[in-house]
């Protein structure tokens, strides 16, 4: 039986080693997801916050992240909440890096670009010593423009519990995606029973309360007045951008009875008890009797004086 020639054993060798490195290498990898943050419709003086995951495969120790911006003509716009040194905890795969960008009121028209670098260190045995294990960079591609861009991204939807009498209130949680403020066209709204099958209510709610504000996170909020009996229901709630349904939610809520209202009355003399009134009126006619002695006393002594 022929030899396999040494060479080709030195080949598989090495070729097993390289597998098994890039196995090591993605088990204990980092990453950062998204890899960039694009904003193409950026005013001047606006600020909007994006979210940075740097996620670890592998994560059997605590490490620190240490994040560099780089320079560019907007390094003073960017701002690191976590701090430019944050922990990496051991056993959290995917740690939050949030970026804050605040275009300046003076900033000219144009297309910007930059770069956020973030390397995963470990602390040596020695003192001071200092290994990097991994690192990632994300890009930063801003445009700041005159036009004017409205979008936003439907994140929830909810209704709370109705008081019985009181009109079904729909709570839309928005993501603002554009550079003016926003809110939903209209909000249609079908009620239906606990089985959901039968349907009790349809209509469109046009008269949306709040707005969002340029690339923020809020809240706006639909009424329709209807009278439900007590119980639990269904909603399907459509988001409407002009003619574009852009949200759906099937949303559960319940009707409760209404909560009872205290009222607090003033204190009045007729309504006091028989008990209380004639303390007070006993106390009344003592601070009397003891004013009028007291002057009496005053113009004696006044009297004796002017003789």
């Amino acid at each position: 039986m022929r030899k396999k020639p040494k060479h080709i054993i030195l080949i598989s060798l090495i070729v097993l080693w390289g597998i098994f490195c890039c196995l090591n290498i993605a088990k204990a990898g980092f990453g950062i997801t998204p890899p960039d943050i694009v904003n193409e419709y950026l005013f001047p003086g606006a600020s909007f916050e994006k979210t940075i995951y740097l996620v670890r495969g592998n994560p059997d120790e605590e490490l620190t992240a240490e994040v560099t911006i780089e320079d560019s003509p907007i390094k003073d716009w960017i701002t690191i909440e976590n701090g430019m040194m944050f922990p990496l905890p051991k056993g959290e795969k995917k740690v939050p890096m949030k970026v804050k960008i605040n275009v300046p009121e003076d900033a000219a028209y144009g297309r910007y670009k930059g770069k956020i670098q973030v390397r995963a260190i470990s602390s040596g045995a020695k003192e001071g010593q200092v290994t990097t294990l991994l690192g990632g960079m994300v890009d930063i591609d801003l445009t700041v423009t005159e036009k004017v861009f409205s979008d936003f991204r439907v994140k929830t939807v909810s209704i709370p519990n109705v008081e019985k009498g009181n009109p079904v209130v729909v709570i839309v949680n928005l993501e603002n995606l554009g550079n003016a403020r926003t809110r939903p066209s209209k909000i249609h709204l079908e009620i239906y029973d606990l089985s959901h099958r039968k349907i009790l209510r349809s209509a469109d709610i046009f008269e949306i309360k709040g707005w969002v504000e340029a690339f923020q996170t809020g809240q706006v909020k639909g009424e329709l007045p209807i009278v439900l009996d007590l119980g639990e229901y269904w909603a399907d709630v459509s988001v409407y951008k002009g003619a574009e349904q852009v949200g759906f939610a099937k949303v559960h809520f319940r009707v409760i009875p209404p909560k009872e209202r205290v009222v607090v009355q003033k204190p009045s003399f007729l309504t006091l008890s028989p008990l209380t009134a004639g303390l007070i009126l006993v106390v009344v006619l003592v601070l009397i009797v003891l004013v009028i002695i007291f002057s009496k006393r005053k113009r004696s002594q006044i009297k004796e004086k002017a003789e």
